[in-house]
């Protein structure tokens, strides 16, 4: 674990203690161990849009990113990827799919019978999915329709009459005598934030009035007397029930941020009168990781000032020890929210015709404006598909929802830079989410436990046992298996399993079956006694556990509801769609590639006086048929899969799903004319885009005949953990 220590100074009338290295390295290394313990990676998915219609190919980029640092990481090999229909809570896909070096390049099919409704993407990796917590993060969801002429315009969000209101004072507590800061939020049953005004009463009189200033929250300010009595009542929504404040304390210490540049964070720590001065110790922490401790005296107030210098963006933890490092107070504060990629983006047009090239420039920079290599995805995506009450993304996901336990409402509001109010909103936030729900906090790691237990593993172990367990035989046990694929391009591997015939199926197995099976077969005469044993169980064990575990996912904004004219659709009959077809039959004979067709055909062969030698010669005179040769018998019956597999001790194992290029159209001189209509609203889709050294990279797409406002997203990553993402749009016109 890398660990940085920034000292700093500090001002006022107070003396600069140097720093306590045991109580110090002990800080460092409580946390420290927690966290060594409780590394997991964090997984992300974007779409290409959020809404769908039947018979269409949703294509996703996997993210698998360290949970400390946000860099891809390589610890994972499989993601296992399920479709689940909300309503029934019913899972309809379920895939394996190959992770390269952190990321994934993925799609699947909506197949026409699936109904209309919301629908949720969820991924599962060895490192990401665990025993160890109670929550899941690694969600997309997105609607599916028959046909995008049923889109419903939106309509306003119904509240629950029913209100709740919290007070959460800065650092923890309220001590009588000292100022400080009281949050608030106000939400109804479904979560869904409540604007109020209202007033703070002392000893039944009005002390001081306050309203929410965004999504239900607010602060107030002002100094707790431990001797009277405080009350909060609303006059909006008007209410006649009184809201207690917290205890007040009668003595002791409290944490207050007193302001936040881009360079430092200045905290003030303040005791009451009469208790002793002693040594405190304030640490900085981020994602399990201490970048800043300080120590001073405290008499009555101290000022301590943090620099933020090379600390990553996202939420730090502060917390005030006692000289016995106790923890007595502790704050949340958001910080280095520069720290990012910058994607610009640079259309060669303003405006496009129909069919039209479109060239687009991207530009990749951090923080400082140099040159970074990113790996980003890009969609193009007609407006209608876009689901505006979804409010996830890259950031989002990684900065906020995985950092805080609990359902956030609208948290892409809080990386909107358009919003004046961003950084006062962002600190309400973390004010009312309460320190306790920060999922890096102490007492949150050691509820985990350790060490980490995974629910599904990159490696499946199999055994080569006996058909029948009670029978005995004098053959040998075989240990010699043979791995391949349908497809003789990939070639073909041997194992050799131990003495107690267990061996492992790795995902470098599982990619040569690609896009179907992976086949083992034991190498041992066609009527030995043995067989392979290997069931995959990961999606039972991912179904099981996803019952007891809690789905967080923001809570959709609410959108002011504007006149809409939805577009005509005279020009649209119906979507290009292309099919992507499963052949089976009701009795489950399935015969999905070359080599279940070659064991059927050999189970098939008739009988004959012919026979191959050991060279592949047809009836070689110089290597007669072996003592008690016979040949295959003769099968006319229909037999299943299995059944094949079974007669030629072979085993199938799905391998990962199959890759699919996305389609692009392209036009010329000749094409441009062609009388087939082109309905494409997915224009493009790359999931693979690398910046070079000077951060640029360009790609090239054509337009459809739709006629309409095109919006594209851009997400990414870099090697050393940056987060950045991107939106714009652009319209087409017919010629």
């Amino acid at each position: 674990m890398i660990k940085k220590l920034i000292f700093f100074f500090m001002f006022c009338s107070f003396h600069l203690f140097s720093q306590n290295n045991i109580i110090t390295d002990q800080l460092i290394e409580q946390l420290d161990s927690l966290t060594r313990n409780n590394t997991s990676d964090v997984v992300y998915l974007q779409t290409s849009k959020n809404i769908y219609e039947t018979e269409e190919d949703v294509w996703f980029k996997g993210y698998v990113l360290d949970g400390n640092y946000f860099m891809p990481s390589e610890r994972s090999k499989i993601l296992f990827v399920q479709l689940i229909e909300d309503k029934t809570d019913k899972v309809v896909w379920e895939k394996k799919y190959e992770i390269e070096k952190g990321f994934v390049n993925g799609h699947l099919f909506l197949d026409s019978k699936l109904p209309e409704g919301t629908y949720s993407l969820v991924a599962y990796s060895s490192f990401s999915y665990t025993k160890n917590t109670k929550e899941f993060y690694a969600v997309k969801k997105f609607e599916v329709l028959k046909s995008i002429k049923s889109k419903a315009i939106a309509n306003p969000v119904q509240k629950e009459s029913a209100l709740q209101f919290y007070t959460f004072p800065e650092g923890g507590n309220l001590v009588s005598g000292i100022k400080t800061t009281l949050a608030f939020k106000a939400v109804d049953s479904n979560g869904l934030p409540v604007n109020v005004s209202g007033n703070l009463y002392e000893n039944n009189v009005p002390l001081l009035d306050f309203k929410s200033s965004h999504a239900g929250m607010g602060s107030l300010v002002f100094t707790p007397n431990v001797n009277k009595k405080y009350y909060i009542q609303l006059t909006t929504p008007v209410s006649k029930e009184q809201y207690p404040l917290a205890k007040i304390y009668q003595s002791g210490k409290t944490l207050q941020l007193i302001e936040q540049t881009k360079e430092d964070l200045i905290f003030k720590v303040s005791q009451s009168a009469g208790l002793n001065e002693e040594n405190v110790c304030l640490r900085l922490q981020i994602r399990g990781m201490v970048y800043s401790i300080a120590r001073g005296l405290l008499k009555k107030e101290l000022i301590i000032k943090f620099p933020l210098k090379d600390i990553p963006q996202g939420i730090a933890e502060i917390i005030l020890f006692n000289e016995n490092s106790v923890p007595e107070a502790e704050r949340l504060v958001y910080i280095n929210s520069d720290q990012k990629l910058n994607i610009k983006v640079e259309l060669d047009k303003k405006n496009y015709d129909t069919r039209d090239k479109v060239t687009l420039k991207i530009k990749v920079t951090d923080q400082n404006q140099q040159p970074i290599v990113a790996h980003l995805a890009l969609s193009i995506y007609d407006e209608l598909y876009k689901n505006k009450r979804d409010s996830k993304n890259i950031l989002t996901h990684y900065f906020l929802s995985t950092q805080l336990k609990g359902n956030i409402y609208d948290p892409e509001y809080y990386f909107n830079e358009q919003n004046e109010d961003l950084k006062q909103s962002l600190n309400l936030l973390l004010l009312t989410q309460g320190w306790r729900s920060y999922v890096w906090e102490e007492s949150n790691l050691r509820e985990q436990g350790t060490p980490q237990r995974p629910i599904v593993f990159d490696e499946l172990k199999a055994k080569i046992n006996l058909k029948n367990p009670d029978s005995k035989s004098k053959e040998p046990q075989p240990q010699g298996v043979k791995i391949f694929s349908s497809d003789e391009k990939k070639g073909t591997d041997f194992l050799i399993a131990d003495a107690n015939g267990t061996f492992t199926i790795t995902p470098n197995d599982l990619k040569k079956g690609e896009g179907g099976y992976t086949y083992l077969k034991l190498i041992a005469p066609q009527n030995s006694k043995y067989s392979i044993n290997a069931k995959d169980f990961s999606f039972e064990n991912i179904n099981k556990e996803r019952k007891i575990k809690t789905t967080i996912y923001p809570i959709p904004a609410e959108l002011e509801i504007k006149p809409e004219v939805l577009r005509k659709f005279e020009d649209r009959p119906e979507i290009n769609k292309l099919n992507e077809v499963l052949i089976t039959s009701k009795n489950k004979i399935i015969f999905r590639d070359k080599f279940i067709g070659k064991l059927d055909s050999l189970a098939k062969v008739k009988p004959s006086n012919d026979y191959v030698c050991e060279n592949g010669i047809l009836n070689c005179p110089k290597h007669p048929p072996y003592p008690g040769y016979k040949a295959v018998a003769g099968n006319n019956e229909q037999l299943t899969e299995s059944e094949l597999l079974s007669m030629f001790n072979t085993i199938a194992i799905k391998g990962f799903y199959g890759k699919k290029v996305f389609y692009e159209a392209f036009y010329d001189d000749v094409t441009l004319n062609d009388p087939i209509p082109d309905y494409r609203n997915t224009l493009f889709w790359k999931p693979d885009i690398i910046t070079n050294e000077q951060g640029e990279a360009t790609v090239t797409f054509f337009c459809s005949d739709i006629n309409t406002l095109f919006l594209g997203n851009i997400e990414g990553v870099s090697g050393d953990g940056l987060l950045g993402a991107e939106n714009f749009q652009f319209a087409v016109k017919k010629k």
